[in-house]
């Protein structure tokens, strides 16, 4: 993921949460909303409910790789921030992919089906 595309002001983040939309599953949680730019902005955030440094900084590298594929497929304009839970340390790769597929289409950012 480029720097250039990663949303990093807590002022940005906190307002994705508290006024955009979002779709969960059981490992993570997508929030959306339009930043009126032409192009996306991605935020990964693992808590501490996660567990400790080296189980969230896991967790956050995990999600990135999974998101890599999709990053190019995403229509424009949209701050995205993708929370991690717990389960995710638990999870296979490829059931994070697809969850992380499932939502990103469910919240209508994908433009077409990724195989």
């Amino acid at each position: 993921m480029k720097r250039s595309s990663r949303l990093t002001r807590s002022e940005d983040i906190k307002r994705v949460r508290q006024d955009g939309l979002s779709s969960a599953h059981k490992a993570i949680v997508v929030g959306f909303l339009s930043n009126n730019l032409e192009k996306n902005r991605i935020a990964v955030i693992a808590g501490r409910s996660v567990g400790g440094a080296v189980q969230r900084n896991l967790a956050k590298r995990r999600i990135r790789s999974a998101f890599q594929g999709f990053q190019d497929n995403l229509h424009n304009g949209f701050d995205v921030v993708i929370i991690a839970r717990k389960p995710i340390l638990e999870i296979e790769y490829q059931s994070l992919v697809n969850a992380l597929q499932s939502l990103l289409d469910r919240a209508g950012l994908m433009k077409d089906k990724v195989n």
